[in-house]
């Protein structure tokens, strides 16, 4: 997120359309509201509006999404070594987000984390990898990021930064990049989240203590696990397990439909 898109008041206008929609979605969570066709009308609404709606009224490729808030951010201290305070803003209120709700404006707001979660709707074979290997995987690039910029001021993501494909700012790398990224999406659950992306690995550190979350009520659980596969992270097979670390939530209502029992799965704080 260049410091020039402070300037355009559409940043803005998504920026507040990102925290009515977590509240949204955050609300019909915690009324067991979210179906399936709530869920798909989201991902295709969510896709159209924030990626290539603002894609295109937003100039020079600046569409503003979680990962370049964060990459800016680094940017600023790391090369130029100054703190831009609108972008950490507005860093800090989405991490706050992902504290309050787990990974909502991942799983419901971020344009390429919804076209990826719609793709992998299609009838194809599925791969669920460990999570051990996709964070360590996604660790690494991080401090390739880290590194990267500290070192020689470079960032890597901004060579095949796939959320470009939104403003059609699309050269050889990011094309070829973007497509294998989507090719993934059909076989494996968010592929670019779960293995590269920066900002989910904050937001994973963070959601570790997220306010509000999948919480099982054990008295009234009849150990069905139905939620457990209906959860596409395999995150919600760590809640159930009381797992010290879980792996990413990203809040899409997978487990809470698919629960039978009244009162036995809500997304609800402690």
């Amino acid at each position: 997120m260049p410091t020039e898109m402070t300037l355009n008041p559409l940043i803005l206008v998504k920026f507040a359309l990102w925290i009515a929609t977590i509240v949204v979605v955050t609300l019909l969570l915690r009324r067991r509201k979210v179906t399936s066709k709530v869920r798909l009308w989201f991902l295709v609404g969510g896709i159209l509006v924030f990626g290539f709606v603002f894609g295109l009224l937003i100039p020079g490729g600046l569409n503003p999404n979680p990962v370049a808030s964060l990459r800016t951010l680094l940017t600023s201290v790391l090369v130029r070594g100054q703190l831009v305070i609108p972008v950490a803003a507005m860093l800090v209120i989405l991490l706050v987000a992902v504290w309050v709700s787990n990974k909502s404006i991942c799983g419901w707001a971020c344009q390429l984390g919804l076209l990826q979660d719609l793709l992998r709707r299609a009838e194809l074979p599925k791969w669920e990898p460990p999570f051990w290997l996709s964070n360590s995987v996604r660790i690494l690039a991080f401090v390739g990021l880290v590194g990267g910029l500290a070192m020689a001021g470079m960032d890597w993501i901004g060579v095949i930064d796939p959320f470009q494909i939104f403003s059609l700012q699309i050269t050889w790398a990011i094309g070829l990049f973007s497509a294998a990224v989507l090719v993934a999406s059909l076989f494996v659950y968010r592929s670019w989240c779960r293995f590269l992306c920066p900002f989910g690995l904050v937001g994973w550190l963070l959601e570790q203590v997220s306010l509000l979350r999948p919480r099982i009520d054990r008295e009234v659980c009849k150990e069905c696990q139905l939620c457990v596969k209906a959860c596409p992270s395999g995150a919600m097979d760590d809640f159930y397990a009381d797992a010290t670390l879980h792996a990413d939530c990203f809040a899409c209502g997978a487990c809470i439909e698919t629960c039978p029992q009244e009162g036995a799965l809500e997304w609800r704080a402690r």
